[in-house]
């Protein structure tokens, strides 16, 4: 029978695999260039999860603290929405400071096992295949028909240089899985209102606990898409409005029966703020230049020029680089009349001013009147967002045009004579996206935990209730502690942390990094950071007393290796009263009786 089949068979069938095979052969290549490309750029961290990103070693200490307080709360039935075990008596309003929950709960169980370090490159690893993925997914099933040009436009979305930039311990800005899937949920929401308004609001309530930036980033694009449609192809609003309204009046009950709660706590709950940081929400902008610079680090090399226009290595949102956006620009006028183009335009257009800030800068220097964000900034949700993570809504804008573009420049039935020029365009596409090649993560060796924590011996200092106190209170100091704590399991609370809090001195309550120094801890961190014993009289012991006891302090520890260790003890010492007793690898003075 086998033989008859093959008689029979039509030779040209047996030639050629059909088109569903070719398509599906398509979405395997895509899967297994995203899983392995994913895998690379996270290469490091998986041969040793405990060290850290060289770019940014305090927002990845940061995570992973979240990730083991979410394994902590829940096998020991604690809140998941605020922590107290970090900047005691105070504690620390989660909700306020990227929880990232959303990824931190389903995954307690490997943090239970492999510790917050193999969980939070497990996140970032995810995150950077999960996102490419969804890009193609949308963008071959609704965008174009050309799963190459998907896969191509897709590749951008999810490794474009302020991704990878984000990449350096920003899993939660990483993790836009979700982002074309919502985008196209509310677009064909008027074919099923009430069921695709249950999921949409699903999925914004999860989107919610992995990151709100990116879904107020989302709401903004979602609002020029319908603006734009209405002014070009009104009809296609106005033929379904009803329904679509309809739909998201559902997703809207969905999400605020199971956000309700977690935005009360947020914004009003304990620790709660109003606004970021003035130096954040002003300062932390996009520079011009930089949109057509390349950028600073990439697979074939270092950028020195690009790095002076960056605020720092993890917020380069831009670096497009002036060949693809002239190439696009070109392709993007020739499209001009298909709508997504024109949507995308517009995105891109929106981002990228608000992305310049209050005070728009050219190679370093303000130039014009101060742009929309000096007055958006004044309005709710705009004053908590770094105005240079807008550059990153125009990282998928662009995609688009990638994608209707080369799907359009490689339909072969289109012009014949216009081939030539049309492979042309399309490998000027893909050679300016060439010099954007990111290199994996850089990491360093971390600082290692102190005997005296690993094995438990604080326990003897430090009894129920109490907190413990690094020796160096500065920002690493606070780092360096919180990693401590989360490799741990939260086993032991600290006194001081790096995070967001409600500035004391600020009337407004807007927020500020990192738990507010009195003038026992700027002693400390004056020692710390000089390697000088500053002047200490009985003004600062009595001082140092009232703040060890607001603290709740058992104890403070000075590990053996710590930069300055001797101003550090000697001014502990003046603090306190005694020099402290060694334990281990550490100092220690015992503070509650």
């Amino acid at each position: 029978m086998v033989v008859t089949a093959t008689t029979h068979a039509d030779p040209h069938l047996e030639a050629r695999p059909s088109r569903v095979r070719r398509l599906i052969s398509v979405d395997v290549v895509a899967v297994v260039v995203f899983l392995a490309a994913g895998v690379w750029f996270t290469a490091a961290l998986w041969r040793d999860p405990s060290a850290t990103i060289t770019a940014n070693r305090e927002d990845q200490a940061f995570f992973e603290w979240l990730l083991a307080h979410a394994a902590h709360a829940v096998t020991h039935g604690q809140s998941l929405l605020f922590a107290s075990e970090l900047n005691t008596p105070a504690g620390v309003n989660l909700m306020a400071n990227t929880s990232i929950l959303g990824l931190a709960l389903p995954l307690a169980p490997v943090t239970l096992l492999g510790g917050p370090a193999v969980t939070f490159t497990l996140i970032l690893t995810l995150a950077l295949v999960g996102t490419p993925i969804a890009w193609y997914f949308v963008f071959s099933r609704q965008l174009v028909g050309n799963r190459w040009a998907a896969l191509a436009a897709a590749a951008f979305c999810g490794y474009a240089p302020g991704v990878m930039a984000q990449a350096q311990a920003h899993p939660n800005l990483v993790a836009q899985f979700l982002v074309p899937v919502i985008f196209w949920c509310v677009v064909r929401l008027h074919l099923a209102p009430v069921r695709r308004g249950l999921i949409l609001g699903l999925l914004v309530a999860y989107q919610f606990f992995i990151n709100e930036e990116v879904l107020f980033l989302l709401a903004q694009a979602l609002a020029i898409t319908v603006l734009v449609t209405l002014a070009g192809t009104p009809r296609l609003i106005l033929a379904s409005w009803r329904r679509s309204l309809g739909g998201l009046a559902v997703t809207a009950a969905v999400a605020v029966v199971l956000l309700a709660y977690p935005m009360y706590v947020q914004f009003a709950g304990p620790q709660s703020y109003h606004g970021i940081p003035a130096i954040v929400s002003r300062s932390f902008s996009l520079d011009v230049l930089s949109y057509v610079s390349f950028p600073p680090v990439t697979a074939f090399g270092e950028n020195p020029d690009g790095a002076k226009l960056a605020i720092n290595a993890t917020e380069t949102n831009s670096f497009f680089g002036w060949p693809l956006l002239v190439v696009l620009g070109l392709l993007a006028l020739w499209q001009i009349r298909t709508l997504a183009i024109r949507v995308a335009l517009a995105i891109a257009v929106w981002f990228t001013v608000l992305s310049f800030g209050a005070y728009p800068k050219l190679d370093g220097h303000r130039i014009g009147p101060p742009g929309p964000w000096h007055e958006l900034i004044k309005l709710p949700l705009f004053d908590s967002v770094v105005p240079a993570r807008m550059g990153l809504a125009v990282i998928p804008a662009l995609g688009v045009i990638i994608a209707v573009s080369l799907d359009r420049l490689m339909r072969r039935k289109e012009r014949q004579w216009m081939w030539p020029l049309r492979v042309a365009a399309a490998a000027a596409v893909l050679f300016a996206l060439v010099p954007l090649a990111p290199r994996p993560l850089a990491v360093s060796s971390s600082t290692p935990m102190p005997r005296f924590l690993a094995d438990g011996a604080w326990r003897a200092y430090a009894p129920p209730g109490t907190s413990l106190m690094y020796a160096d209170p500065s920002w690493v100091g606070d780092v360096v502690a919180m990693r401590w704590a989360a490799t741990s399991g939260l086993d032991f609370a600290l006194a001081r942390g790096y995070f967001l809090g409600p500035d004391p001195r600020s009337a407004d309550r807007i927020a500020m990094f990192s738990t507010p120094h009195t003038t026992t801890s700027a002693r400390m961190r004056t020692a710390a950071k000089t390697g000088q014993v500053p002047r200490i009289g009985s003004l600062e012991v009595a001082g140092a007393a009232n703040d060890f006891d607001y603290w709740k302090v058992g104890a403070i520890f000075l590990p053996d290796g710590t930069p300055n260790a001797a101003a550090l003890a000697e001014t502990i010492r003046l603090l306190v009263g005694r020099p402290g007793e060694r334990v281990d690898d550490v100092l220690v003075w015992r503070i509650a009786s």
